[in-house]
């Protein structure tokens, strides 16, 4: 399970709390980060390219929403660690949400969802923002219907899932997708792995944070 994930097109470098998500400019199987454990993969969506991209794309397209006017990039921006860095995220006309958008920095390895820890699989997750009034208010059956008129959505779906735009389908390529977005590059891991040195103002917040004063 150590090399099923794969990373992001596009050359970015992104900090938050000091984590960083290094996104390579090809899409590439990796390793799992040293450090970090195997991911629990569920057996009905084992990550492949083809359903990584076609997650990729339903992430970054606004399709999904109701108005066709935000997708799930709206909210977890790349250049704020996939969050949007706001107290209140916006969906739709605008209406604003309950709660913040979270980041999806390592998503992939929560035990499970929601503010109310409430959904067991990042799967079930999906349908959340996807049929919450305050953020796309759309219908999941009604966005794979949306998706079926689309011959790239169709062509992509039967390639990476055999069988038409679904909610089966939207639900477990995004979540594939997800899970691909592992932190792992910050300052703290290359020093745990021997590979830098913190500078000494950091060393003594270090010892300090492990510390029981």
């Amino acid at each position: 399970m150590r090399y099923i994930l794969c990373i992001l097109i596009g050359s970015l470098f992104i900090s938050s709390c000091s984590e960083e998500i290094v996104l390579e400019d090809e899409l590439q199987i990796i390793e799992i980060p040293a450090g970090f454990p195997a991911m629990d993969i569920p057996v009905d969506n084992a990550y492949t390219e083809d359903r990584w991209i076609l997650g990729k794309k339903l992430f970054y397209d606004s399709i999904l929403s109701v108005d066709n006017t935000i997708s799930c990039a709206s909210c977890h921006q790349q250049e704020l660690a996939f969050s949007d860095g706001l107290v209140k995220s916006k969906g739709v006309e605008s209406r604003m949400g309950l709660r913040n958008a979270p980041s999806l920095a390592n998503i992939g390895y929560h035990p499970y969802f929601t503010r109310e820890g409430g959904v067991p699989t990042l799967e079930m997750q999906v349908l959340v923002p996807i049929q919450e009034h305050a953020e796309m208010d759309f219908n999941i059956v009604l966005a794979a219907d949306r998706l079926q008129k689309d011959p790239e959505y169709v062509k992509m779906s039967n390639i990476a899932y055999g069988e038409e735009p679904s909610p089966y389908m939207i639900t477990r390529a995004l979540a594939n997708f997800e899970r691909s977005l592992i932190s792992g590059y910050s300052k703290y891991d290359e020093v745990i792995n021997g590979n830098s040195r913190f500078s000494d103002q950091e060393e003594i917040g270090y010892n300090l944070f492990k510390s029981e004063r």
